[in-house]
């Protein structure tokens, strides 16, 4: 049985998702949004373009049925970055600290979400008319995109997961290489 009926309209389900999860109003209003990385939590603007992403994220979130938990996320991630985000650079970049995270707290999730977004049709990032989408029902938008739809992992999908392993890899190396020469040469400053 789902979670998010088939008849229920995206802007009827998304108050009980945001409700679910505490996110008042999505949070797409605050100048602020926070990742929590253990007991920190790294405060980042929330820029337009993260804004318009998340509007898409939170409705295949309620279509896919994954739960905005840690795990959830990183399904999601993985979902989305196996469907494409067409060009929606921060959704890329935000999909792939999940799928990072994924390769090393949830590895099976991230496989199996990765080939189910392997199998579906498209994701909603191709279409970014969110008013049109908060008139649609769930049903249709999975229909639409194929979610249900079991398909045989080929050896290409497998591929492709692995390749997005070492980019998501590669990627989080990289930045952690930067942050550390930043630390290196303030601390060097400092002295």
């Amino acid at each position: 049985m789902r979670k998010y009926d088939d008849a229920l309209l995206v802007k009827d389900a998304l108050p009980v998702y945001f409700a679910e999860y505490h996110f008042a109003g999505g949070g797409y209003d605050k100048k602020w949004f926070r990742i929590k990385l253990g007991p920190l939590f790294i405060p980042l603007p929330n820029i337009k373009s993260r804004v318009d992403a998340v509007k898409i994220h939170d409705i295949h979130h309620l279509v896919t049925e994954y739960n905005a938990d840690w795990k959830g996320e990183v399904e999601i991630g993985a979902w989305e970055i196996a469907a494409g985000c067409e060009r929606v650079t921060v959704a890329w970049l935000l999909n792939l600290g999940s799928f990072f995270i994924g390769i090393f707290f949830f590895p099976t999730a991230l496989y199996k979400a990765f080939m189910k977004g392997r199998h579906t049709i498209t994701s909603l990032y191709y279409n970014t008319n969110y008013e049109k989408l908060l008139n649609k029902s769930l049903g249709e938008l999975r229909s639409k995109l194929g979610v249900d739809r079991v398909l045989k992992n080929s050896v290409r999908d497998q591929l492709l997961f692995f390749a997005w392993c070492i980019i998501a890899l590669i990627y989080h190396i990289t930045l952690l290489a930067v942050f550390l020469f930043v630390v290196y040469k303030v601390f060097i400053f400092l002295i």
